[in-house]
């Protein structure tokens, strides 16, 4: 048994506030949840060798983006890293998983 395997599932619920949500299609055909969540910290690199505005954490909003695993919309299976807006995170979501990208709320959201 892996150590992976020995820790519980990332939760959405767990990782922010969230802003909005909506669907793609994981190989062009399953439908799957992306959440953007708003934080309030913004993740450093942890590495010494960086700049400490790099390296650590810093107490800033951010809005990051979630991708949930197919088989189980709550469980996150892949982060989409960290943006200062929230249409930032919408562009960088919907250029990773193209024009299946379908937002709850249609054009009313941010």
């Amino acid at each position: 048994m892996s150590l992976g395997s020995l820790r519980a599932p990332m939760r959405l619920s767990d990782r922010g506030t969230v802003v909005i949500e909506g669907t793609w299609l994981y190989a062009g055909s399953t439908p799957c949840r992306i959440t953007i969540v708003r934080r309030d910290v913004r993740y450093g690199t942890g590495d010494h060798e960086d700049p400490p505005e790099i390296a650590d954490d810093q107490s800033v909003e951010t809005f990051e983006v979630l991708y949930a695993s197919p088989g189980d919309p709550d469980r996150v299976s892949a982060g989409g890293g960290q943006y200062a807006s929230v249409a930032a995170a919408r562009a960088a979501a919907e250029a990773a998983c193209g024009p299946t990208v379908r937002w709850d709320g249609g054009a009313s959201i941010p």
